[in-house]
């Protein structure tokens, strides 16, 4: 609506060649493939509202096919890191009892073991997990980016593992209880995870994926690995242990195998 505004030119009266100069102008300003690709669909499904039909065009495509060939949107990684690297140290700080630490444990053990995105951590409420005597219950209350009408991600269970120390049912109990003191002095504390440093807050996105990134490097992932990264390492490893794809598929909240194949399935 600004480019048109900027332009004298009513959104209602858009034509591929308005479209292309908006993408364009996103393009000249350092933008990628995937997201001109993606504002270009956002546009169209924006167009409809005020009627005008505009589908993919030969022109469209050739365009963004050209933006493809000169700025190309690749997979960042073609190999994944080994989870193992992350509980060897754990196991290596066992007597470390600081809530940092079991704060950013708790934080990337569940990444792993859950196989969920950031913003799915971020998004529990203290209230969302239960932890009884032989498990731990977890139950997604709010939307999350897979959430769609009639398909929401379904509750998870974990079972008591023998090594305490690698054990999410016995890490959460620990972190639940350290943090119940803070909680109970400022009822503003809801979600899952808070700050460990004062005052706490309500643990950001951002601040969750710095806890976990932190937590790889220091166990000797390679620097250029994100938080997401969990999600491909954890998932690799189950296949290559042998764990039924369908167990995998509805854990993640992924619909398609496809969809696990080829963005993160990935090698050693």
């Amino acid at each position: 609506m600004n480019f048109c505004n900027s332009s004298n030119i009513p959104v209602s009266r858009c034509t591929e060649h308005i479209i292309i100069n908006f993408l364009q102008s996103l393009y000249d300003n350092g933008v990628g493939y995937s997201a001109v690709n993606t504002v270009s669909s956002a546009v169209r499904s924006f167009l409809e509202m005020p009627g005008v039909e505009l589908g993919p065009t030969p022109v469209l495509n050739r365009f963004k096919r050209g933006i493809f060939n000169s700025r190309p949107s690749l997979p960042r990684h073609v190999t994944i890191w080994d989870p193992q690297i992350v509980l060897d140290y754990f196991c290596a700080n066992m007597n470390n009892t600081e809530l940092a630490y079991l704060t950013t444990k708790c934080a990337t053990l569940f990444a792993l073991v859950s196989y969920q995105r950031v913003s799915t951590l971020q998004s529990l409420c203290v209230s969302d997990v239960k932890v009884l005597d032989d498990k731990l219950v977890v139950h997604f209350a709010s939307l999350m980016k897979q959430s769609r009408p009639g398909s929401h991600l379904s509750g998870l269970e974990f079972l008591r593992f023998p090594d305490k120390t690698l054990c999410i049912v016995e890490t959460m109990s620990k972190y639940l209880s350290m943090t119940q003191p803070m909680r109970q002095s400022d009822k503003s504390l809801v979600s899952l995870f808070i700050t460990h440093g004062k005052p706490h807050k309500n643990a950001s996105k951002d601040t969750v994926a710095r806890w976990i990134k932190s937590t790889l490097h220091k166990a000797g992932v390679p620097a250029e690995f994100t938080a997401h990264s969990t999600r491909s390492a954890s998932t690799s490893a189950d296949v290559r242990r042998g764990i039924d794809i369908s167990a995998i598929l509805n854990k993640a909240g992924w619909s398609r195998a496809c969809t696990f194949h080829k963005f993160y399935n990935k090698p050693l």
